[in-house]
C-alpha cells in the first residue's frame, strides 16, 4: 500500500519518529492535520543542548591546537578568544541544564526562523497551507539533520576529539589538511547526506500539504537553503570556523 491510503492512521510520537525515515507521506498527511511542531522543537533543544554542551571541551582543545590563521586572529586575540570560550564551559559545567537550554534554544531559533523563511517562499510560488503547518513540515525534517545526524556525529566526535573534521558528506574522505579549506567547506555544508535527507522531506511536506507541484517546491525550498548556507560558508571560511 502508499502512504497516501493511511490518511487517519494512528499518530503519536514514535510512530512520527518511524514515518519520518519510513513513510515521510503518512507523516506528512499527520502533520498537516496537527502540526504539532513544539514536540519536534522540544527533541532538537534536548538533543542539540546535550550534543554541544558534550563537545565543548573538544571545540576548544581544537582551537588550542589549531596552527591555522583566520581573520579573526586580526580582530580579536587567539588567548581572548580561548578567555572566552573557556568561560562559557565553566559556566555550563556550573549549570548544566542552564548550558543545555541555551545552546539547545539556538538550534531551536534557527529552526523557526527557517520554517517562516521557507513558508514564505511555499505560499508565493502559490502554496495553499498556514504558518504552523510550515513551522510542522519544517521542524519534523529537521529531526533528520538536527537529531540523527548530531546523534551520528557526536559520538564521532568524542572518540576522535576532532570537530571541525566530523562530517557526513563526502568532506570526509579528504585528508586532515584539507580542514577549513574552500573545498572542504563547501563539502561540508553543500553536500551534507543528512541535510539534504531533510530537504527532501520538506519537499514532501510542502508538495503534500501546501498542493504545489513537486518542481515548485523544490525550488522554494532549495534556493533559501542554498543562501542561507552560502553565508554560513563564508563567515566559516573568513572566520576559521
Amino acid at each position: 500500500m502508499s502512504d497516501q491510503e493511511h490518511p487517519e492512521s494512528p499518530d503519536f510520537l514514535p510512530l512520527r519518529l518511524w514515518d519520518l525515515f519510513m513513510h515521510p507521506f503518512r507523516l506528512m498527511d499527520n502533520v498537516g492535520r496537527w502540526p504539532k511542531w513544539w514536540h519536534a522543537g522540544l527533541l532538537i533543544l534536548l538533543i542539540n543542548g546535550v550534543a554541544t554542551t558534550w563537545v565543548g571541551p573538544v571545540v576548544l582543545e581544537e582551537y588550542r591546537t589549531s596552527s591555522r590563521s583566520s581573520q579573526l586572529d586580526s580582530l580579536v586575540s587567539r588567548e581572548q578568544v580561548e578567555a572566552s570560550l573557556e568561560k562559557a564551559m565553566d559556566s555550563g559545567e556550573r549549570n548544566k541544564i542552564g548550558s543545555i537550554l541555551s545552546t539547545g534554544l539556538n538550534s531551536w531559533a534557527v529552526t523557526i526562523v527557517f520554517s517562516l523563511v521557507l513558508g514564505f517562499f511555499v505560499k508565493m510560488a502559490g502554496g495553499k497551507g498556514s504558518f504552523p503547518q510550515a513551522l510542522g513540515i519544517v521542524h519534523w525534517a529537521a529531526l533528520i539533520p538536527y537529531g540523527l545526524g548530531t546523534l551520528i556525529k557526536l559520538p564521532l566526535v568524542l572518540s576522535t576529539g576532532e570537530y571541525a573534521r566530523i562530517t557526513l558528506s563526502p568532506a570526509a574522505f579528504l585528508p586532515t589538511e584539507a580542514v577549513g579549506n574552500f573545498f572542504f567547506v563547501m563539502l561540508a555544508n553543500f553536500a551534507e547526506v543528512t541535510i539534504w535527507w531533510g530537504l527532501l522531506v520538506v519537499v514532501v511536506g510542502f508538495e503534500k500539504v501546501f498542493g504545489l507541484d513537486r518542481g515548485p517546491a523544490f525550488l522554494s525550498v532549495v534556493l533559501p537553503w542554498a543562501l542561507a548556507t552560502g553565508v554560513m560558508a563564508g563567515f566559516r571560511l573568513v572566520f576559521g570556523f
